[in-house]
This record gives structure tokens, C-alpha cells and sequence, in this order.
């Protein structure tokens, strides 16, 4: 399937508010979400293979992954590059590594801890549609439909049927429902429903779409309600050894959150 950018309506994209966030501060930082994520992704197709894609998905879930001084010490393919290799990092939990000839930086990362933190955040959620907000386990990752499936207004068969995934379908899982198998998705950057968990399955990195900023959804069909969330959480150190001999390190820590893992 064809993915191409647009650029409408780019107040849809974030999922999480701030409590005390006015409307214009929010208007604000979606438009700035929307095009740093076109932005990222732009960057990312400088690079090449399954990077390129990894980048380029990177770019457009908006978390730099990369420490603030080594970051300033590399161009935008090399951020990129580090971007990609600490998401592996943090995915797998393995250490990366990779050396860029053309420009003579040669960066690792590594998982340094893990823990876990929890929290009380606001998410967008569809109000004729969500019924209930449970605790939940962030994810923040794209899956797939196996079938057709039914997405429910809570998380039990007990449920009423709001809306049906068609098989192949893409939904981003916003997380799991703590002590039982049912996801929390969302479409369009808004919570929308919960599926049995084993109805889904994770999409690779490299086979996500890349940014899919698609129309608005209506502010009079949108609330915010507050969700106890968890979160994974793990300290990565970066390692940047520059064409001129100059080494850097810097730790960084990212979390999980509704649309993957971001730096804190």
C-alpha cells in the first residue's frame, strides 16, 4: 500500500494532554508534533536499507532519543543513525553499534537499567465510544488486525461492539489493560477502543507506516479522561567517538508512553 504525508488537520496527532494545558498551547504543540514528525522522516530517508526505514518511522513518532550534548556534535544523518540504534537498544535490550565512513562517527548504545514508574496522565479518548478508562501498561507501538475484529467499548466481551478493524488493518496499541489480555488502540490519535489481545499482532519497525497524519477528529466527539498509567522505563548510555578522535557519553533515559518510547 501506497503511504504518502498529509498535512491536514494536524491537531489529531498527540494522544496524551497536560492537565492544566489550554486549548492554544495544544493547538500549538500538535502542529509543532505534525511537523517535527514530517521533518523526522524527511531526515530519515537520507540513510539506507531497513535504518532508513527505522529512522524514518523514528522521526515521525517524534522522540529524539539522543542526548542533548551528543546531539549537538553530529550532523542529521548521524542523529538519525544514534536515534535508530538506541531504539534497538531499547527494543531488544542488546547492545548496537555502527560506523558511519562517510563522515568517520562511530557511536554504540546500550541498555545501562530498567525500571518501571507509574502515573496519572490525561488521554484523548472518543466519548461515544470509550466507556471506561482502566489502568494500563503503555505500549505505544503499531499492530496489526489478524482478522476482522470487534473493538469494544471496555475491556471484556461484556461490552458493547463500538467500531470492527478489518483484517490487516492498522491500529496503534496504546497499551495493554493491567491483569487482563485486552489492548487499549487508538485511530486518528484518539483512544477508541480496546481488542482482545491475541486478535493483534506487532508490526515490525521497518514495515510501519511512516507518518499518517490523516483528518481531525471533531473536538465535540473528543474528551480527556485519566488514565493510571505504567510505564517501562530504561536508562541508555550513547557512546560517540568523532572522525577527530573526540569521545563522547551520555546517558539517556526513555519511557514508554501512548505513542512509544520517548526521552524524559
Amino acid at each position: 500500500m501506497k503511504r504518502r504525508f498529509m498535512l491536514v488537520a494536524v491537531l489529531g496527532i498527540s494522544l496524551t494532554l497536560p492537565a492544566c494545558q489550554t486549548m492554544d498551547d495544544q493547538s500549538k504543540e500538535n502542529i509543532g508534533t505534525a511537523v517535527g514528525a514530517i521533518a523526522g522522516a524527511v531526515l530519515g530517508n537520507q540513510l539506507g536499507g531497513k535504518n532508513k526505514k527505522l529512522a524514518m518511522v523514528l522521526g515521525a513518532a517524534g522522540g529524539a532519543l539522543i542526548g542533548k550534548v551528543i546531539g549537538h556534535m553530529l550532523d542529521e544523518q548521524d542523529r538519525q543513525r544514534l536515534q535508530a540504534s538506541t531504539y534497538q537498544s531499547l527494543q531488544t535490550g542488546q547492545p548496537q553499534s555502527w560506523h558511519n565512513p562517510d563522515t568517520g562517527v562511530t557511536a554504540k548504545t546500550s541498555v545501562k537499567e530498567s525500571k518501571t514508574k507509574k502515573e496519572n496522565v490525561q488521554v484523548r479518548v472518543l466519548k461515544d465510544k470509550v466507556k471506561t478508562t482502566p489502568p494500563i501498561n503503555f505500549i505505544g507501538e503499531e499492530y496489526v488486525a489478524s482478522n476482522i475484529v470487534n473493538v469494544r467499548g471496555g475491556p471484556g466481551t461484556d461490552y458493547v461492539v463500538v467500531d470492527k478493524l478489518n483484517s490487516g488493518e492498522h491500529v496503534k496499541v496504546v497499551g495493554q489493560v493491567i491483569g487482563k489480555p485486552w489492548y487499549m488502540i487508538s485511530k486518528n490519535g484518539v483512544g477508541s477502543g480496546f481488542v482482545y489481545f491475541n486478535l493483534l499482532a506487532a508490526v515490525p519497525p521497518e514495515n510501519q507506516p511512516v507518518a499518517e497524519i490523516t483528518s481531525p477528529v471533531p473536538a465535540s466527539k473528543v474528551e480527556s479522561a485519566t488514565v493510571s498509567a505504567t510505564s517501562e522505563c530504561k536508562v541508555v548510555t550513547q557512546q560517540v567517538t568523532l572522525d577527530n578522535g573526540k569521545t563522547a557519553t551520555e546517558d539517556v533515559t526513555a519511557c514508554r508512553g501512548p505513542n512509544g518510547w520517548e526521552i524524559v
